[in-house]
């Protein structure tokens, strides 16, 4: 059995300007398992911290620059569909998260993490669950959910498949913004950024009829096995919206149904689920608005078609 391939953060770049900054990491085999490492928020050096207590405030004295380039993925052409199978997720010991909302503090604050436990001040633990807020394949028009991005959805992590599609030979998948525990939502615009080492395998989707991100369930510890898809817009209606088109037809080529049918059962049992909803809220102070929110619909795979219509 051959060795795993691990695709280390190092070596660091010069700076945001530096070339080697978003040069290709490397490339991918379909059907191959490896590591990606990520840097954690803004790629701080905790180590060199006064304290590293629950809720130290955050002093930045020397930035690091990890190379943030894309892989190539052998073998895929620009219109297929890809699936990443998000198989395990390790943490660094380290993380941060800021102090926002109604009452905006803008600190970045420490957050340590010890035997799958996040610790916050004066004595709170909460278990990690480690997920991905950002996966995206290159796109050829800027950003667009279409091909993935920021979209800070809780489902994309350990035992699930995402779907997206290829706008580019080679797909060129970025992924980044590692949160060892997020709020749906994620109200302060962080939740506990961190370092990550990611097994993920990589390897060609049978596609979906959707425009947008498509994340498959086959094993989360809090929920069952679900179908998910995603939404982006100025507002929560406006991604809503962009979602529910996408599922019904999603559930009308999966179960061989008519709009209408599919229409009607998302309307009555699918859940509605925030990405980054906070927007404006985040922004006081800081000029313009945050521009996007970013939502899912997810229908119970425990829908069925029993073939026989109800009798009374």
């Amino acid at each position: 059995m051959s060795e795993i391939r691990r695709f280390t953060r190092t070596p660091y770049c010069t700076g945001a300007d530096d070339p080697e900054r978003n040069a290709v990491r490397g490339t991918l085999q379909l059907g191959e398992t490896v590591i990606i490492e990520t840097a954690g928020g803004h790629d701080n050096d905790y180590q060199m911290q006064d304290s590293l207590q629950p809720g130290a405030v955050f002093e930045v004295r020397e930035h690091r620059h990890s190379r943030l380039g894309p892989f190539v993925i052998e073998g895929i052409e620009a219109g297929e569909w890809v699936q990443i199978e998000i198989i395990d997720m390790e943490v660094g010991p380290y993380g941060f998260y800021r102090n926002g909302g109604p009452l905006w503090g803008s600190m970045r604050c420490i957050a340590p993490v010890r035997d799958g436990l996040v610790h916050f001040p004066p004595d709170f633990v909460v278990p990690t669950r480690p997920m991905i807020g950002y996966v995206r394949l290159e796109s050829v028009a800027g950003y667009e959910i279409d091909s993935g991005g920021n979209m800070d959805f809780n489902s994309v992590q350990p035992g699930s498949t995402l779907h997206i599609r290829a706008q580019k030979r080679g797909g060129l998948m970025t992924l980044t913004d590692v949160h060892a525990r997020m709020g749906d939502g994620e109200l302060t615009a962080t939740g506990v950024e961190i370092d990550s080492a990611i097994t993920l395998r990589v390897n060609r989707s049978p596609g979906f009829p959707c425009h947008a991100p498509v994340v498959e369930k086959s094993r989360h510890i809090e929920a069952e096995e679900e179908w998910l898809t995603s939404g982006q817009g100025g507002n929560w209606q406006e991604a809503i919206k962009a979602a529910w088109i996408d599922m019904i037809a999603l559930i009308s080529d999966r179960y061989d149904c008519t709009v209408e049918e599919a229409n009607l059962i998302i309307g009555t049992i699918a859940d509605a689920r925030p990405g980054y909803s906070a927007g404006d809220l985040n922004r006081r102070g800081r000029g313009g608005p945050s521009g996007y929110i970013t939502v899912q619909l997810a229908v119970t795979k425990q829908l069925q078609r029993t073939g026989q219509p109800y009798q009374p």
